[in-house]
């Protein structure tokens, strides 16, 4: 299961191994040589002209990682005590994956360390798992189930281990009864369409209009399976077969979307109107989810215009968008970087 920060850190490999590019707690990038790398920050020579002198603490943590593993492998430095040390620092910082991979890399050249690194990591998931309990919590109150059904399970599979645990299971089930419930609510107000009086015009007509529903709810349906089979393809490095299945999601959404148009003409119930305006609300939404994938998978590959083309669909719905916009930011820095590293023909 992948998270949005493992995702988006990945990609950060993969597009900024060959520069010096840094990236501020605003967003912002710094693109430049890097000349000095002190305790307290980095004096880097600017692309666009001049010096600037850069504390650590102004900068997102991911890159202060990177700085001061860079530091570590340039200077040939094999200390286990400084790889620990860094992976404390991701640990802390919020780079989980990292920083436990550093820890447990160097508990493996020095064994006594393993206490040590015992203690940072469950402390680490401890807040980490309390954290995502909380967040749970909070949308279950604000009766986003879906959403708190993503902290809970989140918390379940990657800290099996935690005091929350239990409670978090039991609020899986009771996020899970909730979506149930409002699932059945759709089923009823499907099946009322059905019995609602009238002449046999209406009746016809309302029948219509439930058979679309319905089919519009079974595209959306399809789309959420095509999208989770990308991911699967993905995982296993299938390009073709992940965007074969993205693009199939999106043509499923598409679809959906066409029959709601034809629901919302077709009746003059409200609540058929209502459902059919959430039911849209939802496919924007995964429609969203489909070109953030779309444009990860292909910045990974580094076809930059490709990825950069879903990406601002993706905005082109959904402005704030954490997840299109911290990728495109990404995609941004490579291309600016296009005249100092070479690129492959039609990126």
């Amino acid at each position: 299961m992948k998270t949005f920060a493992s995702v988006v850190f990945g990609l950060a490999l993969a597009l900024s191994a060959n520069a010096d590019m840094l990236q501020k707690k605003s967003g912002t990038f710094i693109e430049g040589k890097i000349l000095e790398i002190t305790e307290k920050g980095v004096r880097i020579q600017l692309t666009e002209g001049g010096e600037a002198t850069i504390p650590f603490d102004d900068l997102d943590p991911f890159t202060v990682y990177k700085i001061r593993d860079k530091k570590l492998r340039d200077s040939g430095n094999a200390d286990v005590g400084a790889r620990f040390a860094l992976g404390r620092y991701a640990m802390e910082a919020g780079l989980y994956d990292i920083g436990r991979g550093d820890m447990e890399a160097a508990v493996k050249k020095d064994p006594s360390l393993k206490t040590e690194a015992d203690k940072v990591i469950a402390e680490v998931e401890d807040r980490d798992s309390a954290n995502l309990y909380e967040m749970g919590t909070a949308a279950m109150k604000a009766q986003d189930y879906s959403g708190a059904l993503m902290k809970f399970q989140t918390l379940v599979d990657f800290f099996p281990a935690s005091k929350y645990v239990d409670e978090a299971k039991k609020a899986l089930a009771s996020a899970t009864a909730e979506i149930e419930k409002e699932n059945a609510k759709k089923k009823e107000l499907l099946d009322a369409l059905t019995k609602k009086k009238g002449d046999a015009k209406a009746v016809k007509v309302e029948e219509g209009v439930k058979g679309k529903l319905d089919a519009a709810m079974r595209a959306y349906d399809d789309a959420r399976k095509f999208n989770g089979d990308a991911l699967e393809f993905e995982g296993n490095t299938s390009v073709s077969k992940a965007d074969k299945n993205w693009r199939a999601a999106e043509a499923a959404l598409f679809s959906a979307k066409d029959l709601i148009i034809e629901v919302a003409s077709a009746t003059k119930d409200v609540e058929v109107l209502g459902q059919a305006k959430r039911l849209d609300a939802e496919c924007d939404g995964m429609l969203v989810v489909v070109y953030g994938n779309l444009g990860h998978l292909w910045a990974v590959e580094r076809y930059y215009k490709e990825a950069t083309k879903w990406l601002n669909r993706a905005l082109a719905i959904d402005p704030t968008n954490h997840f299109a916009t911290e990728v495109k930011l990404l995609v941004a820095g490579q291309q600016i970087r296009r005249s100092y590293t070479p690129e492959r023909e039609g990126r």
